[in-house]
């Protein structure tokens, strides 16, 4: 696809340039980045600490590589092999200084490279992670740095992993949604030598997780058994997971959607530093995992309580809670899922002694919401005429927020089942009203 032989247009220039030329010139760089990884102690001693030592010696599949610490090595390098000032700059290779725009200086310096490659194979771009050195002594310099879009990379469009493990995706391995590179090899390399079939992890190339990702991910033959999410448990990291959820979630889609998460400033990467760190990665991966829609509810009630500390000290405050989550059970992929999901709500919440009597809650809650954004009954609930109200259920009666009574026994009884879901899980309260 990429190495089309075509030309293209490139920004503002009004200038062609030839694929073949673009690609030729990231390939040769990969070449050189590769030579300089191997006399740059500093970046080996760093991967090696990281448990990702066999990338120095082993160049294949991943061909990482060093970008140094000089201003223009790689500029010249490839001017040296003929390649044009537009045609480096247009690649993401070089760019112009500020004081001399016709002075060209490398793009990655002091930096580990790892190359994007698109699904032929093709090298279109880079990440460069920063050295512990450089990040020391500027703290304002971006750990990671990425080649900004051009004619052959839009990062919105690829995952980092997937030209170099088609074999483990052929073979239907469970895909598994990553932060970055280091995490993608991390786990690459914990089933590098098990022998097992397992898991196969993929990137957002240095930008937020979108939705033509989430069709990449999404086409994968292992999705049919799983899609594992596995982020940072730092707040970014569960921000993203929550947005990663309402990407891949898609009404019928074989597979379910699980969550591995890990403690606060840690990583897939870190897991596989520690003793028989390959086989804790793979636990964590395969047995360690629960649903994301739950652990999405959670991280909404961590934020809510990271604000209000007392939300939960009174029983206003856990039904104002439990309404603020319960519009997250129609998100549920059944209604098994819906009623287990409440009832996390519940536990969470502490809305009710009995947790049937939270769930009629919960359910009720989302009903509510239901019928509130649609602006009428779902379809299937109406078994009346269009101009009578007979066999239309009554709208749930729920407290307001901040003003729920002390006992949840009311009236107006927020714990009866709601019409959605609670009807067909709730027999003790079907039996109570017959």
């Amino acid at each position: 696809m990429m190495a089309s032989p075509d030309p293209v247009r490139a920004g503002n220039t009004g200038r062609e340039h030839d694929f073949r030329r673009l690609l030729a010139a990231n390939e040769a760089a990969v070449a050189w980045f590769r030579g300089r990884l191997a006399a740059a102690e500093e970046p080996r001693r760093y991967l090696t600490s990281r448990a990702l030592g066999a990338l120095v010696d082993r160049e294949w599949p991943w061909r990482v590589g060093y970008a140094p610490r000089t201003w223009s090595a790689l500029t010249d390098h490839l001017r040296g092999m003929d390649f044009s000032p537009e045609e480096l700059v247009v690649a993401g290779l070089s760019r112009p200084t500020r004081d001399s725009p016709e002075r060209l200086i490398d793009v990655f310096r002091d930096r580990i490279v790892f190359p994007i490659r698109d699904p032929d194979g093709h090298v279109v771009a880079f990440i460069g992670r920063a050295s512990n050195r450089s990040l020391a002594t500027d703290p304002q310099l971006p750990k990671y740095l990425n080649t900004h879009e051009s004619p052959l990379y839009r990062k919105d469009e690829l995952l980092f992993g997937v030209a170099e493990q088609q074999d483990r995706i052929r073979a239907g391995w469970r895909p598994v949604l990553v932060e970055g590179p280091a995490d993608t090899i991390a786990i690459w390399l914990s089933y590098a030598r098990s022998g097992l079939p397992g898991a196969v992890a993929v990137a957002p190339c240095g930008t937020a997780f979108g939705a033509a990702q989430a069709a990449i991910l999404r086409s994968m033959s292992g999705c049919r058994d799983a899609i594992v999410v596995a982020f940072d448990g730092d707040p970014a990291g569960r921000r993203a997971a929550d947005a990663a959820f309402d990407l891949l979630r898609r009404p019928g889609a074989q597979g379910t959607l699980l969550a591995a998460e890990f403690a606060t400033g840690a990583d897939p990467a870190d897991l596989l530093i520690r003793p028989n760190g390959r086989a804790q990665l793979r636990a964590a991966l395969r047995h360690q995992t629960r649903p994301l829609l739950f652990a999405v509810v959670d991280h909404h009630l961590d934020r809510l309580l990271s604000r209000s500390p007392q939300l939960l000290d009174d029983i206003g405050g856990r039904y104002e809670a439990a309404r603020i989550l319960s519009p997250r059970v129609l998100d549920a992929a059944d209604p098994g899922e819906a009623y287990r999901l409440a009832q996390h709500i519940v536990e969470r919440t502490r809305i009710a002694e009995r947790s049937h009597d939270g769930i009629g809650t919960v359910m009720a809650y989302a009903a509510d919401g239901l019928l509130h954004r649609i602006g009428h009954f779902p379809a299937g609930l109406d078994s009346g005429p269009a101009d009578s109200n007979v066999g239309r259920p009554r709208p749930i009666a729920v407290p307001p927020l901040r003003s729920v009574p002390a006992s949840p026994r009311t009236p107006a009884d927020p714990s009866q089942p709601g019409p959605a879901y609670a009807s067909q899980h709730c027999p003790r309260q079907r039996r109570r009203r017959a």
